[in-house]
C-alpha cells in the first residue's frame, strides 16, 4: 500500500507541474531601452525581451510629433526566439517615446502592451 501511495503521490506531483507550466503565459521581461529610462539619441534598434520564446509579433515606436521612428513593424530576433525587435531611423530627436508591441506566444497566447523611454 505504501508503494501504492507514493507512487500516486509521484504521479500527482508531475502532473501539477506540468499543467502549470502548460499554462504560464510568456510575460515581459526587459526592454532596449529600459522602460522609463533615458538613452542616448544614437540607438539603432529598440527590443523587447519576454519570459518565453514567441511565434511571432510586432513592435512600433513613435515619438515627438506623433511620428514613426521605427523602421518598419519589426519582428522576432532571429538570434533569440524570446525577444522583438525593431530598427530604429536615423536622425532621432530628443524627447519621450513610445515602444508598442503584440506578440503571439508558443503557447498560441496573444498579448500587446507598450513602455515609454526618452532620448536625450
Amino acid at each position: 500500500m505504501k508503494r501504492f501511495s507514493l507512487a500516486f503521490a509521484t504521479a500527482v506531483a508531475v502532473s501539477a507541474v506540468t499543467a502549470a507550466t502548460a499554462f504560464a503565459h510568456v510575460e515581459f521581461k526587459s526592454s532596449t531601452p529600459g522602460k522609463g529610462k533615458t538613452a542616448s539619441t544614437h540607438i539603432s534598434t529598440v527590443t523587447v525581451t519576454f519570459s518565453g520564446p514567441i511565434r511571432k509579433g510586432t513592435l512600433k515606436v513613435t515619438g515627438p510629433g506623433a511620428k514613426t521612428y521605427s523602421n518598419g513593424s519589426g519582428g522576432r530576433d532571429p538570434r533569440k526566439i524570446s525577444r522583438l525587435r525593431v530598427p530604429m531611423k536615423s536622425g532621432l530627436k530628443a524627447g519621450s517615446y513610445k515602444a508598442s508591441w503584440t506578440i503571439t506566444a508558443a503557447d498560441g497566447h496573444a498579448e500587446k502592451g507598450s513602455f515609454t523611454f526618452k532620448l536625450k
